[in-house]
């Protein structure tokens, strides 16, 4: 709920000139923020031929003039018009958020929370079903296509990225070609083919470089390049798959 008074509240931030109660008179539309001396019949009128967005443009001005002018003019009655039209605000800001709450009991779909959940909890268990559904999109791509590995021996990178790849690859049974640039292999991937004309199929300009290759079609698309830990791995991969199948 603090969530959606914060929201009303920064909506309305400029305004601050309300006056009597709105909803025993809400016949008279914002114009409820003019001093009760003035003709409210006429006020009346004119609130019911402009819109609610005017009506809304004009209660910002005629609050930020009253709180501009508390600021101005420090006096105790301009100070306590200014706190009873923030009072007033709250006020507001609470029925809305009120009623805002019964709509989304009343239906439940339209509740963001449970699609994304914000408490600690719900969070841990939308994390965990996230975590699922990657690792199933992952291997399943794993049954067909694979990753090009592109490293070099002496790339202080590609070493501590070397046992990550690896691991990622048994984790998720998922095919690893590794191309050394320049014939040494590393101890992780003995079986390393020595670079021929791959790099320059894929424009390798820095290693390490994985990308995600399909074999039966020969599309591809890049993964990482650089030190990645495996957390971002199972994310660009999974990225990769849903957004930009097209592509694979």
């Amino acid at each position: 709920m603090a969530n959606y008074l914060l929201i009303i509240f920064i909506l309305l931030l400029p305004i601050n000139v309300l006056a009597d109660d709105f909803f025993a008179h809400h016949e008279t539309g914002w114009y409820w923020f003019d001093d009760p001396k003035d003709d409210q019949k006429n006020y009346q009128s004119q609130s019911r031929a402009i819109s609610p967005e005017e009506q809304i443009l004009l209660a910002r001005q005629k609050i930020k003039n009253a709180i501009d002018q508390a600021i101005i003019d420090p006096t105790p009655e301009n100070v306590e018009k200014e706190i009873i039209l923030e009072n007033q605000l709250s006020e507001r800001s609470n029925i809305f958020a009120d009623v805002r709450q019964q709509v989304v009991l009343n239906h439940p779909e339209l509740n963001y929370s449970l699609i994304h959940p914000t408490n600690n909890s719900a969070l841990q268990v939308y994390h965990e079903k996230e975590s699922l559904k990657k690792i199933d999109v992952i291997k399943e791509y794993a049954k067909y296509s694979g990753l090009f590995f592109f490293y070099r021996s002496t790339c202080p990178y590609c070493r501590r990225f070397e046992p990550i790849l690896k691991h990622f690859s048994e984790t998720y049974h998922i095919k690893v070609l590794p191309i050394t640039m320049d014939g040494i292999s590393l101890p992780e991937f003995p079986q390393s083919r020595t670079n021929s004309r791959q790099s320059t199929q894929f424009n390798v300009t820095v290693e390490p470089s994985l990308y995600a290759v399909d074999p039966n079609t020969g599309k591809y698309f890049p993964v990482s390049f650089g030190l990645t830990s495996e957390s971002e791995l199972l994310d660009r991969l999974y990225n990769i798959l849903t957004r930009y199948k097209d592509r694979l």
